[in-house]
């Protein structure tokens, strides 16, 4: 009996991977934005934790998920502060920008095929006045079947987003 007991004790101990956390790299972002403050910068719910989301959307692209064994560094909107303050050139800020997140997952469209898929509602202000506004939608492909092929993606369209809004506000004469 004693025997039965220990087997079963052992079977019981499969190997669970350790968790892993990604962030979006220490490398300096390639866009430069003219200097500017961030002056909000927030998810919505639930790209306001930790977790790394994915839909399937072969399958059913309403339905959210997350990765088990994966996680994020940092909340996605801190992660993309970090790399749009390391993007901020030096001067005095005319302008700020006041960014919500709304879309922040590795979408597949098949069992083979994903893209990171980055959305963003951003509004450019002058003290209290919003002078521009416009949505942001960064689709990279190739992503990947996995939480870290999906995570360098994500990188990718968040430097593809700095260049985005660092065009942007380049052409906005009050933030010159």
């Amino acid at each position: 009996i004693l025997l039965l007991v220990a087997l079963a004790g052992c079977g019981g101990n499969a190997a669970v991977p350790a968790p892993r956390t990604f962030d979006l790299g220490f490398s300096a972002p390639g866009a430069r934005l003219p200097a500017l403050r961030v002056a909000s910068l927030r998810a919505v719910a639930p790209f306001d934790g930790v977790q790394m989301h994915y839909r399937l959307a072969w399958r059913n692209p309403s339905e959210l998920a997350d990765y088990a064994h994966s996680r994020w560094a940092a909340p996605p909107a801190e992660l993309i502060r970090k790399q749009l303050l390391r993007a901020v050139g030096e001067g005095v800020a005319k302008c700020g920008l006041e960014i919500e997140l709304q879309e922040f997952t590795q979408v597949f469209a098949s069992s083979e095929a994903s893209e990171a898929r980055i959305e963003l509602r951003v509004s450019l202000v002058n003290s209290s006045t919003r002078l521009a506004a416009r949505g942001v939608t960064i689709v990279e492909p190739g992503s990947g079947t996995d939480a870290a092929s999906g995570a360098a993606a994500i990188a990718r369209a968040t430097e593809r987003v700095l260049g985005d809004l660092a065009a942007w506000v380049s052409a906005r004469p009050e933030c010159r």
